[in-house]
């Protein structure tokens, strides 16, 4: 979308940008896998600079928040981990604020477990199934037919099914390869019931934006259509496809849709 269309002319008009928060994704926004993507550094010390406030938000599972901001410091971009929501996090917190303590079979990586741990809850080896009140399923790159089985005998013996995200793919250095939503839709596959999900787009984690940002004129950042951009129209926020990542093409409704970061600096240079 070129910058003089009446979808942007509102840039030219003076903006507030104390108001303007902005909710970036990481995975084909920053970096894919263990690349950072163009202008990725230079584009949050720009933020920085500016006195803009964000949040990274991310459905990514499998690490803690405090192994992003290493992942991050490691590409050279420096944030508190206060700064940054995974789906992990938004679970934990979910879970904290609904129910009792719990007991969980866990089908996932670190950042599940490390969070799960957090909020005092019991995680369980597969075999204590009878056990559980909850799986909670995240994606889980050491996944194993002995994780599934024990997940559905616990599914299957009324344990609730929650999953961090529904992502059915992830953007890594070699393409896109299968997401924590694929193994969600085993387990749905395998009991019949459908999982709650906490991640983007769904209120559990809009809750969390709203709780670590507060008020004002929201920006989301992203490279899917199917979370971001969803998630962008649930929170009445300005709409920015990066073609970075995932979508290749625009839905149509987007505000901004831009090839990469770099393109992004020009846009708010603009404005601020």
């Amino acid at each position: 979308m070129g910058l003089n269309t009446p979808a942007t002319k509102f840039i030219y008009q003076k903006i507030h940008h104390h108001r303007m928060k902005l909710i970036i994704d990481m995975d084909g926004v920053i970096y894919r896998g263990s690349r950072p993507l163009p202008h990725a550094a230079e584009f949050i010390r720009f933020l920085q600079e500016n006195n803009v406030e964000f949040v990274f938000a991310t459905n990514n599972s499998t690490k803690t928040r405090e192994m992003f901001a290493e992942k991050l410091a490691g590409m050279g971009i420096h944030v508190s981990e206060d700064r940054i929501i995974t789906s992990s996090y938004a679970t934990a917190e979910f879970l904290k604020e609904r129910y009792e303590r719990g007991r969980a079979i866990i089908i996932g990586e670190r950042g599940v477990e490390e969070e799960t741990r957090r909020i005092g809850w019991k995680i369980l080896d597969y075999d204590e199934w009878r056990d559980a009140t909850h799986v909670l399923v995240g994606m889980d790159r050491t996944l194993t037919y002995e994780k599934l089985k024990a997940g559905t005998l616990a599914i299957n013996n009324g344990a609730e099914f929650i999953a961090t995200n529904n992502d059915v793919n992830f953007p890594s250095e070699e393409g896109l390869i299968p997401g924590a939503g694929s193994m969600v839709a085993a387990l749905e596959a395998a009991t019949g019931q459908k999982a709650f999900v906490v991640g983007k787009p769904n209120d559990p984690y809009l809750e969390i934006i709203r709780r670590v940002l507060g008020e004002g004129e929201y920006w989301v950042i992203g490279d899917r259509v199917d979370t971001d951009m969803i998630m962008a129209e649930k929170l009445n926020a300005r709409k920015v496809l990066l073609l970075t990542g995932v979508a290749k093409e625009p839905m149509g409704n987007e505000d901004h849709v831009l090839r990469d970061l770099g393109q992004l600096i020009e846009l708010l240079r603009d404005m601020i």
